[in-house]
């Protein structure tokens, strides 16, 4: 699920207005697509080794595109008290909230000065490696855990099916000692990689959880 591009602490500018128009009009198609490369398991599998410390009240779901991510946390982990889907398309939101109707939504990305009371997990699956300045998303999404929260992260890692990847989409890839330096460096604590089983995930893509301290 390789989605989300966005200028990081920026004003909305044209890139991110095309940007938006690309995923309204890939929304219909999004989920079978995903479905199809493996990566609707692949969340299964990550979501079923998240160990939390405390019930989760309050999920955010950053990136949440067709809200693949958020209804595999829910799968395992329960439907939370107050779940938030975050997304820079309105079409995406359109079929996460058809799919979690339980849900709020939020038109934003990640790196919008937007106001959320803090979140139990947040959940951000392919976004970090699309953003100018990673360290900084990382910050902002640290910004939204409260003491004691999880991180659970979804991010490119480098193999030569990401460069074919990185064609059509122009994402980084980090390696998984990359992304736990990233993740330390912002502050999180905890931080454990979880490799997907197989296929296309297991190629380009690499799960993380981590906590920010108490």
């Amino acid at each position: 699920m390789l989605h989300r591009l966005a200028r990081f602490d920026r004003p909305r500018t044209a890139a991110t207005g095309v940007m938006q128009r690309v995923y309204d009009r890939a929304a219909s198609g999004w989920q079978d697509g995903i479905a199809q490369l493996g990566f609707l398991a692949a969340y299964d599998h990550l979501m079923a080794q998240v160990d939390l410390a405390r019930p989760a009240q309050r999920v955010l779901d950053v990136g949440t595109g067709t809200g693949a991510f958020a209804t595999a946390w829910t799968a395992h982990h329960g439907q939370p008290k107050h779940l938030t889907l975050m997304d820079i398309s309105p079409a995406m939101l359109d079929i996460a909230a058809a799919r979690l109707p339980y849900a709020d939504t939020q038109a934003n990305a990640l790196g919008d000065k937007v106001q959320t009371p803090p979140q139990d997990v947040v959940l951000c699956a392919h976004v970090i490696e699309h953003l100018d300045d990673p360290s900084l998303a990382l910050t902002w999404l640290f910004d939204r855990l409260t003491p004691g929260g999880t991180l659970v992260l979804a991010m490119s890692r480098p193999h030569w099916c990401t460069a074919l990847v990185r064609w059509r989409w122009g994402n980084a890839a980090y390696t998984p000692t990359q992304a736990t330096q990233m993740l330390r460096a912002a502050g999180l604590q905890d931080i454990t990689p979880h490799r997907f089983p197989g296929g296309p995930p297991a190629r380009v893509s690499c799960g993380y959880t981590a906590r920010r301290p108490l």
